[in-house]
């Protein structure tokens, strides 16, 4: 049974869906880029403004693909049970593979934030947010009664950071940064 009108309708889902994906997609100005990274970009409100809409826009691209994509399918659907539980079987092949993906996902960025913090000397109780969400990505046990002191030493236990030892002055720490091979 095939329905063109309904096809036809899918593959303008399809365009305008497209349409919201491609315009979503923001490019960088390479030294805008290089502020960001470094962190002496201005502050701007509007990032967050572009973010936000660039977030609707997907949502919507995708929203209109897949009406559309399920459009054209319905159009062309035989009525054949054997062509449903083929499409069913590659719907839940695709949310195994999904899943598996997201496992190795997060486990592979817990190994880059060890092998980052591991290089990387860092002071986690002067950004007590960062450190509870890097504990919440690690799972650290976090407990209203926990002192800062004690949270810290658990993320950095978990992140395979041994204990830094604090410098005692101003003039300790300039030292020890001019030292050479440090």
């Amino acid at each position: 049974m095939e329905t063109p009108e309904l096809a036809l309708v899918g593959l303008t889902c399809n365009v305008v869906g497209v349409f919201f994906l491609a315009n979503s997609i923001r490019f960088r100005e390479p030294r805008k880029a290089i502020e960001d990274a470094l962190g002496v970009s201005t502050r701007s409100l509007f990032k967050v403004r572009d973010t936000a809409l660039n977030n609707m826009q997907v949502i919507l691209g995708f929203l209109f693909l897949t009406t559309g994509f399920l459009l054209q399918v319905v159009a062309r659907w035989d009525q054949e049970w054997l062509t449903l539980a083929c499409c069913l079987g590659i719907i839940v092949f695709a949310g195994v593979v999904y899943t598996i993906g997201a496992y190795s996902s997060r486990r592979a960025f817990k190994k880059l934030l060890r092998e980052f913090f591991q290089k990387q000397p860092w002071s986690f109780t002067d950004d007590m947010a960062l450190t509870k969400e890097i504990g919440e990505v690690l799972g650290v046990p976090h407990a209203k009664d926990m002192t800062v002191e004690a949270y810290v030493q658990q993320v950095r236990q978990a992140l395979g950071v041994p204990n830094q030892a604090k410098a005692t002055s101003a003039a300790d720490r300039a030292r020890r940064i001019a030292l050479p091979g440090r």
